[in-house]
């Protein structure tokens, strides 16, 4: 465990990460400094390639990194065996999508209800959790309808119900907003922001989607495999 204040959600430092194919090789990561902290919601942006979704990748443990120190709420992912980091995630990471995901098969509540399930808990608990959660983000009444049945705002509703159903303290949202209309956008991000004045939680958001930074606290701006700024302030994002 790295020796920091648990204000930080995330917190990395001199993280490379390099990919090779053949004998192209490619530094996804450059030396990456970042800090995520409780109560707040912030994107990262940047060109595409420039490494965004890398980052995202290694702070939610789905890809091992070469080189540095990253530690999630608390925790130093490196070196953290395979099965302890899956357990890991389960407990502590929701994830948001652009393409939602849900299961066609499954009912909305069976949709919300999985990340309980995986965590142990029975059919019944899971399920009247996840009613409650759903109707927290405005969708109740619809718990047994398809997701067939609904709107791409609406999904997107859903799949953020599903990411926090198990009360998890980091929510990783990639390009969250793209696929939606800007009303949808709004609403979409209204929700995020109310979940991440939580000062327990934070949400990270990678997105190339301009319409959405006005929401940020913060904004790190990446350029080829590293972090070069990061804004503090809505003035200073809107300038």
């Amino acid at each position: 465990m790295l020796d920091i204040d648990l204000k930080y959600a995330v917190h990395v430092r001199n993280v490379s990460k390099v990919f090779q194919s053949g004998k192209d090789v490619v530094h996804a990561l450059r030396d990456v400094n970042f800090d995520a902290l409780l109560g707040e919601l912030l994107m990262i942006v940047g060109p595409s390639g420039c490494g965004k979704t890398t980052l995202l990748s290694v702070i939610a443990g789905t890809l091992k990194f070469d080189s540095g120190e990253i530690d999630v709420i608390g925790n130093s992912l490196k070196d953290l065996p395979e099965k302890a980091l899956t357990a890991f995630r389960k407990k502590n990471i929701g994830f948001i999508f652009q393409k939602f995901h849900l299961i066609s098969t499954l009912s909305c509540l069976e949709n919300v209800s999985i990340p309980l399930v995986l965590n142990g808990l029975s059919r019944s608990e899971a399920e009247g959790r996840a009613a409650e959660v759903l109707e927290m983000v405005g969708m109740k009444g619809r718990e047994y309808d398809s997701p067939a049945t609904f709107s791409g705002g609406q999904q997107q509703r859903i799949a953020i119900a599903r990411a926090l159903v198990h009360n998890p303290p980091l929510l990783i949202c990639d390009e969250p907003t793209s696929a939606l209309d800007a009303e949808n956008g709004e609403k979409i991000m209204e929700l995020l922001v109310n979940v991440a004045e939580n000062p327990n939680r934070s949400v990270i958001i990678v997105t190339h989607d301009s319409r959405i930074f006005k929401y940020a606290n913060r904004i790190a701006k990446m350029d080829d495999g590293k972090v070069k700024v990061v804004l503090s302030s809505k003035e200073e994002l809107n300038t």
